[in-house]
């Protein structure tokens, strides 16, 4: 059975938290890589270290105390676990849509300052339904795992042959005056403009036939780190 995440186990103490896991609030922080450590949220209300889920299609964090983690659940924009940068969906917006989830994202740094993040193609109960094989060949779906158990520079990272499930979009700015981030899904079009001094890599890119398969980020996201623009984080 194909595993949809891979998890490295090793003998961090729990007291290596605050160095694997971190938070920024806004797109400036990120940018300006302005991170603080995630027990700044907990104000010492907890020794639990944060813990990381896989739950239906997306992520989702807890630090063991409430207000922490309404934080960021509601406000956070990104999370740094281990070197695996992951980023909240809540407030993200596709042409004033919401995205799919309300929880967090795998995603990449993006030529340096942006956010290339992966999202479902559809959002129908009959594809959720389709993933339960794969869903459950994730090591910690349905149990919490703290970062202390994780080797910091590949941690988690997303199986390269799933990457047909998901497309990708583009953070790119700050939140407007009601708190929502406008994101660009990367389509045939953008690719275009990204790859236009690189010819020989648009054609790769178009070279596969159907436009779903495309756009998936099983072909993009190749493209890209060919490109150097995105950075998968795993050392192979």
């Amino acid at each position: 059975m194909k595993k949809l995440f891979l998890v490295f186990i090793c003998c961090f103490s729990l007291s290596a938290n605050a160095q694997l896991v971190k938070y920024c609030m806004t797109y400036a922080d990120f940018v300006a890589d302005n991170w603080t450590p995630i027990e700044a949220l907990t104000e010492g209300r907890t020794n639990q270290a944060c813990q990381i889920k896989f739950d239906d299609d997306m992520f989702k964090f807890k630090t063991g105390d409430k207000e922490a983690d309404k934080i960021i659940k509601k406000e956070v924009l990104a999370i740094m676990y281990g070197d695996q940068l992951f980023v909240n969906c809540r407030n993200l917006r596709r042409n004033e849509v919401q995205l799919d989830s309300n929880d967090y994202a795998k995603a990449f740094r993006f030529n340096g300052d942006k956010i290339c993040l992966l999202g479902y193609k559809i959002n129908n109960a009959a594809f959720l339904a389709s993933l339960g094989a794969d869903v459950a060949g994730f090591l910690v779906n349905d149990r919490w795992v703290s970062a202390g158990l994780f080797a910091g520079s590949s941690a988690i990272w997303m199986d390269k042959d799933l990457w047909h499930k998901y497309v990708c979009y583009l953070l790119d700015s700050e939140a407007n005056e009601k708190g929502r981030t406008e994101v660009v899904q990367i389509t045939d079009e953008v690719m275009e403009n990204l790859l236009a001094d690189t010819p020989e890599l648009f054609l790769k890119y178009m070279g596969v036939e159907s436009k779903c398969k495309r756009q998936a980020a099983s072909n993009v996201l190749p493209i890209l780190m060919e490109k150097g623009l995105v950075d998968d984080g795993v050392d192979d």
